[in-house]
C-alpha cells in the first residue's frame, strides 16, 4: 500500500545484482586461481558466458526501469487501486 511498485523496484536491484555478484566476479576468479591462458577454449566459452549473462541483466533492467516508469504515470497517493 505504500510502495505499490515494490516488485518493479525489486527487479530493479536484483537486475544490477546479478552479474557482478553471481556471474562476473567468480568467473573472474576461477580464471585467475586456475592461472587460464587468455584465449584458450575455456576462457573463450567463459567469457561468452559472462558477456550473455550481462546482456541478460541489461534487459531486465530495462524491463524493471519500464515497469517502474508505467507504475509511476498511473501512481496517485493515498487513493486504493480499484
Amino acid at each position: 500500500m505504500i510502495f505499490p511498485f515494490f516488485n518493479d523496484f525489486l527487479g530493479l536491484i536484483g537486475s544490477l545484482s546479478f552479474w557482478p555478484l553471481t556471474v562476473y566476479f567468480p568467473i573472474e576468479m576461477y580464471i585467475k586461481q586456475s592461472k587460464m591462458q587468455r584465449f584458450s577454449f575455456t576462457w573463450t566459452w567463459l567469457k561468452i558466458l559472462s558477456w550473455a549473462c550481462l546482456l541478460v541483466s541489461i534487459v531486465s533492467a530495462a524491463g524493471s526501469i519500464q515497469g517502474l516508469a508505467q507504475d509511476l504515470k498511473k501512481y496517485q497517493p493515498f487513493k486504493t487501486q480499484q
